[in-house]
C-alpha cells in the first residue's frame, strides 16, 4: 500500500464531525474508507473495510468508543485507533490507553492536530491530547459491593431488583448507588455507567 493512500474508518453519529474530518484529510495520504454511527456498526464495517486508521468517538448511541477498541484488540486486531472527544474529559486518556488505544484527539481543535495525530499513530507511535485531565482518584477505588451493585445497574437493574438479588436492604442499595455518583461523578445511572465504561470499570 502507498503512503500516499492510508485508510481511515471514521466511527461518528455526528455528521457535522463527519464532514470536518472529510475537509480535514482532503488533499492528505489520508481518505475516509467509510462511515459508521455505532459500536456495532464500526465492528462490522471494520471487516467490510480493513482501515489502516480508526477514528472513533467517545461517545456512541450503543456504548462508547472503547468497547469498539477492546473487541478489535480481542480478536489481535492491532490496527492505531484515535479516540475523538467534543470536550476535554478527566481520565479519558487513561480509560483510552486501557482499551488499547494508540492516541486521543479534541474534536475542537486545529485540523493540524487531527492530522498530526493521525500520522503518529500511523507510524506505530502514541499520540494523547495533553488537554484531557488526569483522573482524580482521590475518592478511592469502588468496594467489592459497590462493583457488584454498578455491574448489575449496567445490566439494567433497578434498586429493588438489586437489593432482592443480592439479600441487602432497598436503603442499603439507595446509599450505594449515592456512593457510586460521588466516585464517578455522575447524577444519573446512565451517566454512571458510561463514566465505568471509560474508566475500564466493567
Amino acid at each position: 500500500m502507498s503512503e500516499l493512500d492510508v485508510k481511515v474508518l471514521l466511527v461518528d453519529d455526528d455528521a457535522i464531525v463527519r464532514a470536518w474530518v472529510h475537509m480535514a484529510v482532503e488533499g492528505t495520504e489520508f481518505r475516509v474508507v467509510g462511515e459508521a454511527g455505532t459500536v456495532a456498526n464500526g465492528l462490522g464495517l471494520f471487516d467490510l473495510r480493513h482501515p489502516d486508521v480508526l477514528l472513533v468517538d467517545h461517545r456512541l448511541p450503543d456504548g462508547v468508543g472503547g468497547d469498539l477498541v477492546r473487541a478489535l484488540r480481542e480478536r489481535g486486531i492491532r490496527t492505531p485507533v484515535l479516540m475523538m472527544t467534543a470536550t476535554p474529559q478527566p481520565g479519558l486518556n487513561e480509560a483510552a490507553r486501557l482499551a488499547g488505544a494508540n492516541g486521543s484527539v479534541l474534536k475542537s481543535g486545529e485540523i493540524t492536530e487531527l492530522l498530526g495525530a493521525l500520522r503518529i499513530v500511523r507510524r506505530g507511535g502514541e499520540s494523547f491530547d495533553y488537554r484531557h485531565p488526569v483522573l482524580d482518584t482521590r475518592q478511592g477505588p469502588l468496594s467489592p459491593r459497590e462493583r457488584e451493585v454498578l455491574h448489575r445497574i449496567a445490566g439494567g437493574m433497578t434498586n429493588a431488583q438489586i437489593a432482592d438479588e443480592l439479600g441487602v436492604g432497598r436503603e442499603t442499595i439507595k446509599t450505594i448507588v449515592k456512593r457510586l455518583h460521588v466516585k464517578l461523578g455522575t447524577n444519573r445511572r446512565a451517566e454512571a455507567v458510561d463514566e465505568a465504561h471509560r474508566r475500564g470499570l466493567l
